[in-house]
C-alpha cells in the first residue's frame, strides 16, 4: 500500500519535521471517522473521478477514506474494488491482489464476481502462476467477457512452450484457446517426430488452425494490380536455333499455361502484372536479378527449378516479406524457418504421412513392408514412412535406393526365381532311400540327380511382403514394381505418389485397377473435369495443339492452375493470403481438387486414389 506520508508535499521547501508528519497523519486519519457526517458518496465520487483521470496515487487515498469509514454499506465494496484496480495500475499488484481476495473472502455475494475473477486471473498469470489464473477465469460465467478472457488466455499461453503441460490443461479445461496453442508448439517439431495422432484428435475434437504469426507483419496488403514473379531457366541464348529450342522447353510451356490463366483472371476482373525473369539454372545469375531493387514491389514469385537459384529466392523473400511458391519440388527444407515459402505439391513428409496412414489402417494382415525409392531427395520421405509404420508393429524387409535407370531391379526382385534346398527331412528320406538301394546291391541306385534336391522358388517368398511403398514420384519405380506385383499369384499392396499419373502416361489403368493400386493424391488432375476441358479448349485455341503433362518437370498445366488459383488468393485476401488461408479447411483449385495450408505451407490436400471401372477416383467416394 501507497504510504499517505509519501503522498504529502513537503513545507516551505524543506522536509517536515517528524512532530508535524505525526500530526497530519493522525488528521488524516480522523478525517475518514468524519466521514460519517459528511457525505461518503462525494468522497467516492471524487476518487473515481480521479479514477477516470487516471491519478491512481490520489485515487488511492480517496478510496482508502471511504473504504475506512466507520458504516460499511454497497460503497464500502466498491472503494475497495476501485482502490485495488488504482493500486494495480500505480504498479503495486501485490496491493491489489490483497484487496481483490478482500473482497473474494468478506463479500462472497458481491455482484461483480466476473470483474474480481478477471483481475484476480490477470495478476496470477502475470505472476507466471498460469494454471492458478486459467482457474480464475474458469469461473467467469458472462459472454460479455468472452473476446477479453481470449485475448488474455492467448497472451499468456503463448508464453508456454512445454507440450506436455498443454496438453494435461488441454484435457483439464477442454479449451479452444489451449488447444489451438497446443497445436502450433506440437507442428514446430520436425515432423519426423511429430506426434500425427495428437494432432490428428486436436484438428477433430477442436476444429482448430493455427493461429498466423509472422514477425513484422500484423495484416495483409490489398491492392489494384498485384505483381507475380516468374523464375525460371528459360536459357535464352538470342539465336534463332536456340530461340526454337527454348520455345519447346518446358519453361515455355509453363509460361503458356500462366498466359492462358491471366487472360481467365482479366475475365474475373482480376488484375496480375506478370513478369518473368531467366535464371539460366545459376544461382549468381539469380542472385544479380534480385539485386535490382525494384523487385521488392514483388507480391507473389514462382519458382525456381534447381537448388542453387531456390537457395537465393529464399533468403530474398524472407528477407523482404515477399510470397513465394515453388510449383515442382516437394521438398519441405525449402519451408523451414521461412513463413513466406509455400510449395504447390505436398512435401515428402506430407506424403509420408498420408501413405503411412493408410497403411496402418489397411495393410495389417501382413505387416512385412518394402520400400523402394530413386535417389537422396527421396531418402526423407521413406525415412519417415519407415518411421511411421515401425512404431506401429510393421516389419520393413526390405529397404533400398534404386537409380531410376535401374528401376527394372525391383520387377527381377519380385519375379526372379532362385533355387533353394528342399526341406531336411525330405532330404534324408531321399538319401536313405538311394542307402537301401545300394545296400541292397542295386546297380541303379542313384535315383535322385543333384537338382532333385533342390526346388525353383520365388526369390521373394509368396506371401513374405504385405505391401511397397515406392517412396519417390519417378514413374520407373512404381511401372516395375506394379508390374512384377501383376505376374505374381500371391497378394502384395502397392503405395506410392500419383504425380507421375497423366493421361500420357505408359501404364494402363486397367493393369493398376488389377493390382488395386493405390496413390496419394499429389495435386491428382481428374481430366474428365469441367475446367480441365476447358483448359485444354483455350490451350488448343490458343497454341493448335494440346498440353501435355510431363511427368515431374513443369507444364502449362501447372502454370494454369498456379495463375488462377494463386491469383484469385491474392485478389481475395492480399499480398498476404496466409491470414485468409490458414482460417480455411481448403482452397478449390482450378485443374486440381483442392489446396490444403492449414498446417504446413505445402498442400496438405491429399485424397487417396484407387482405380475403378479404368479411372481414377477417391476412395473417400
Amino acid at each position: 500500500m501507497i504510504s499517505v506520508l509519501n503522498l504529502l508535499p513537503p513545507l516551505n521547501g524543506n522536509k517536515m519535521n517528524f512532530v508535524t508528519r505525526v500530526f497530519l497523519v493522525l488528521w488524516i486519519s480522523s478525517l475518514s471517522f468524519s466521514l460519517s457526517a459528511q457525505s461518503i458518496r462525494a468522497v467516492f465520487d471524487e476518487a473515481k473521478s480521479l479514477l477516470d483521470q487516471e491519478q491512481y496515487a490520489l485515487a488511492l487515498l480517496k478510496f482508502d477514506q471511504v473504504r475506512k469509514a466507520p458504516q460499511e454499506n454497497d460503497l464500502t465494496q466498491y472503494a475497495t474494488y476501485y482502490q485495488a484496480v488504482a493500486a494495480y495500475h500505480s504498479g503495486d499488484s501485490k496491493m491489489a491482489k490483497a484487496l481483490f481476495l478482500q473482497i473474494e473472502r468478506k463479500y462472497s455475494e458481491w455482484a461483480q464476481k466476473d470483474e474480481l475473477n478477471f483481475w484476480l486471473a490477470k495478476i496470477e498469470l502475470e505472476e507466471g502462476n498460469t494454471r492458478i489464473g486459467l482457474d480464475y477465469l474458469k469461473k467467469i460465467e458472462s459472454t460479455d467477457f468472452v473476446k477479453d478472457v481470449n485475448a488474455l488466455k492467448t497472451k499468456f499461453i503463448r508464453q508456454i512452450d512445454d507440450v506436455n503441460k498443454l496438453w494435461s490443461w488441454t484435457q483439464q479445461d477442454r479449451d479452444t484457446v489451449i488447444a489451438a496453442h497446443l497445436l502450433a508448439e506440437l507442428l514446430k517439431i520436425e515432423v519426423s517426430n511429430q506426434n500425427l495422432e495428437l494432432i490428428d484428435q486436436l484438428i477433430a475434437e477442436y476444429d482448430i488452425a493455427p493461429e498466423v504469426v509472422i514477425e513484422g507483419v500484423t495484416q495483409t496488403i490489398k491492392k489494384e494490380v498485384y505483381n507475380i514473379g516468374l523464375f525460371f531457366p528459360f536459357q535464352y541464348q538470342g539465336d534463332s536455333t536456340g530461340f526454337v529450342r527454348m520455345m519447346n522447353d518446358w519453361p515455355v510451356k509453363f509460361l503458356q499455361g500462366m498466359k492462358l490463366g491471366l487472360e481467365k483472371l482479366a475475365e474475373e476482373n482480376i488484375n496480375i502484372n506478370l513478369m518473368t525473369f531467366d535464371t539460366r539454372a545459376s544461382a549468381q545469375v539469380t542472385k544479380q536479378i534480385l539485386a535490382d531493387p525494384a523487385l521488392k514491389e514483388l507480391d507473389l514469385i514462382v519458382g525456381p527449378a534447381y537448388q542453387g537459384p531456390i537457395a537465393e529466392v529464399v533468403r530474398f523473400s524472407k528477407e523482404n516479406k515477399i510470397n513465394f511458391i515453388n510449383p515442382l519440388s516437394s521438398n519441405g527444407e525449402i519451408l523451414l524457418n521461412n513463413p513466406f515459402a509455400f510449395l504447390y505439391y505436398p512435401s515428402n513428409e506430407s506424403l509420408a504421412i498420408e501413405a503411412a496412414k493408410y497403411a496402418k489402417a489397411n495393410f495389417r494382415k501382413n505387416k512385412n513392408v518394402a520400400i523402394f525409392y530413386a535417389n537422396e531427395a527421396d531418402r526423407l520421405r521413406a525415412d519417415l514412412y519407415r518411421k511411421i509404420i515401425e512404431k506401429d508393429s510393421f516389419n520393413v524387409v526390405i529397404y533400398e535406393m534404386v537409380r531410376p535407370n535401374e528401376s527394372v531391379k525391383i520387377q527381377q526382385m519380385l519375379v526372379e526365381e532362385v533355387e533353394t534346398d528342399k526341406d531336411s527331412a525330405i532330404v534324408a528320406g531321399m538319401i536313405a532311400e538311394m542307402d537301401s538301394l545300394l545296400a541292397a546291391g542295386v546297380e541303379d541306385w542313384e535315383i535322385y540327380s543333384e537338382k532333385d534336391f533342390v526346388y525353383d522358388t520365388l526369390r521373394i517368398l509368396p506371401d513374405s511382403i504385405g505391401h511397397i511403398f515406392i517412396a519417390s514420384d519417378v514413374s520407373s519405380l512404381s511401372a516395375s514394381a506394379i508390374s512384377g506385383i501383376d505376374v505374381r499369384e500371391d497378394t502384395i499392396h502397392y503405395i506410392g505418389s500419383s504425380r507421375w499419373l497423366s493421361s500420357e502416361q505408359s501404364i494402363s489403368f486397367a493393369q493398376l485397377e488389377r493390382v488395386e493400386a493405390i496413390f496419394t493424391g499429389a495435386n491428382w488432375i481428374d481430366y474428365e473435369r469441367a475446367s480441365v476441358k476447358e483448359f485444354r479448349k483455350r490451350f488448343l485455341d490458343k497454341f493448335s495443339s494440346f498440353p501435355q503433362k510431363e511427368e515431374r518437370l513443369g507444364d502449362a498445366y501447372l502454370g494454369y492452375d498456379i495463375m488462377l488459383t494463386y491469383g484469385r488468393l491474392l485478389h481475395k485476401h492480399g499480398k498476404y493470403f496466409q491470414f485468409g488461408i490458414k482460417s480455411k479447411e481448403k482452397v478449390p483449385g482450378e485443374l486440381t481438387e483442392a489446396f490444403d495450408y492449414r498446417l504446413t505451407n505445402d498442400n496438405r490436400h491429399i485424397p487417396i486414389l484407387k482405380m475403378v471401372d479404368s479411372k481414377v477416383q477417391n476412395s473417400d467416394n
